[in-house]
Parts: structure tokens; sequence; C-alpha cells
């Protein structure tokens, strides 16, 4: 059975050190072309509004908040926060 040789000449002899090093330039080019796109994508977006402006949403129409009764200027603390309660609860989606 044969065995198995490890050494750096066989590395040497395959051109290993100069394909892992382009190897590694690539990936370091790459990233780095990554984080400056990353580092400018907000002066684009800015650049972009400028040239095309963001859609308006129109949304239906505000309903007013319903005007309390006279009668509540004396509403207990439980009271009051029972409605705020039901108002996050019915305003919550």
């Amino acid at each position: 059975m044969q065995q198995m040789v490890f050494s750096w000449d066989n590395v040497v002899a395959g051109n290993g050190v100069a394909i892992s090093l382009s190897g590694m330039s690539i990936v370091f080019v790459a990233l780095l072309l990554v984080s400056v796109y990353i580092a400018l994508l907000p002066k684009l977006a800015a650049f972009c509004n400028k040239i095309i402006p963001p859609a308006a949403h129109h949304h239906g129409p505000v309903a007013s908040a319903p005007t309390p009764p006279a009668s509540s200027a004396g509403a207990s603390e439980a009271e009051i926060v029972a409605a705020a309660v039901a108002y996050l609860h019915k305003n919550k989606g």
C-alpha cells in the first residue's frame, strides 16, 4: 500500500501558494466592495429620492375621537385605565 506524504514541496510544485494568495485577494476585494456599497447606500438612496420621489401613501379618512360626555369629569382612575386599554386594543393593528 502506498504511503501518503504531506510536505510543502507538493504545495509549491502545484502553485498552491499563488492560488491561495489570489483566492484570498479576490475574496478581500469582494468584501471591500460590499462594505463600500453598504456605506454609500444612504447617499445613493437620497440621490434616487431626488430623481424619483417616494409615492405618497393615502389612507382613508381619519375618524375624529368622540367627545367625552360632560359627566366624565369625575371618572375614577379604573374607568380611565379601562378606556385607555379599550382604545389601544381597538387600534393596535
